[in-house]
């Protein structure tokens, strides 16, 4: 009999895996590589801005607030802030009320023009932006849309491809029976569709919303065609000037900026591999 307990493997005890480890590792280079860029806008938006062009990898010998002040006033930070919050809510609420409309309509009707219209809202995702920005400007123009309520339909528009795509397939995954049920009792289409197909679809929602209001709080290359000022992207260009660049107050409203969508994303981000990883086997 074996007496020597070093001599018995432990059962509890897992074998090492050196290919885990590696993997880790890589993992760990990643993040950093991706993590630097924020913590060094968030160190420099404490420094001098004299100090940040002497050495931009440097450390701040002690916190400087004045970069904070200057941002705040000279941004009109307020006033900025407030019309990127109202794009960015009433862009994505329209999105999300819009699209999952249609893609429910879309879903729950078996005819050629309905899949035709799904397959042109498919195709329109490999559109570029470029290609059709040219005549989003001339139309805005037109429709006198050149203003900050104008350019909130204009993300619906942009915006809604994507997530009828999404949605679809959700909204195919919803039992037929359920709806069927709630007709036989008297429900019309709209309490239908607001009180049992939107809750069983709310994951993809929250993802959607998610996504879309990463994308219109950051976005710089519609608003400076539409509106070209007033919002907290576009104004953070007054200290990226021709001849001299204010690293540091540019520094500061890039970390005030990004709390408020950094707190969002971070309330929400357990919907978004969800969302998305369910929706790959609906459908």
């Amino acid at each position: 009999m074996i007496t020597d307990e070093t001599a018995v493997p432990s059962l509890n005890k897992k074998p090492s895996n050196p290919h885990l480890t590696v993997l880790m590792v890589i993992l760990l280079i990643f993040a950093v590589a991706f993590i630097y860029p924020m913590v060094f806008v968030v160190i420099n938006s404490f420094r001098p801005n004299a100090d940040i062009i002497m050495n931009p990898a440097g450390l701040p010998v002690k916190a400087f607030f004045g970069n904070y002040v200057q941002a705040w006033k000279e941004l009109e930070f307020p006033k900025v802030f407030l019309n990127t919050v109202l794009i960015t809510l009433f862009g994505t609420i329209g999105i999300l009320i819009t699209s999952s409309m249609c893609a429910y309509a879309l879903a729950r009707s078996d005819t050629k023009i309905s899949w035709i219209l799904y397959g042109f809202f498919s195709f329109s995702l490999v559109i570029p932006f470029q290609i059709i920005m040219v005549p989003i400007g001339v139309l805005g123009s037109d429709l006198h849309l050149m203003n900050i309520p104008g350019i909130i339909p204009m993300y619906w528009g942009l915006g809604c491809p994507t997530a009828i795509f999404m949605i679809h397939g959700f909204i195919k995954s919803v039992p037929k029976e359920l709806e069927e049920s709630a007709a036989i009792d008297g429900a019309g289409k709209f309490y239908i569709f607001f009180r049992i197909v939107l809750p069983l679809i709310k994951t993809i929602l929250a993802t959607i919303a998610v996504i879309d209001a990463l994308w219109l709080w950051n976005d710089f290359l519609l608003p400076l065609i539409i509106v070209k000022q007033g919002t907290i992207q576009l104004a953070q260009m007054k200290f990226n000037g021709q001849f001299m660049k204010e690293y540091g107050p540019m520094c500061a409203s890039l970390t005030i900026s990004s709390i408020p969508i950094i707190a969002f994303y971070l309330s929400l981000q357990k919907y978004i591999i969800k969302g998305i990883a369910a929706g790959a086997v609906k459908g």
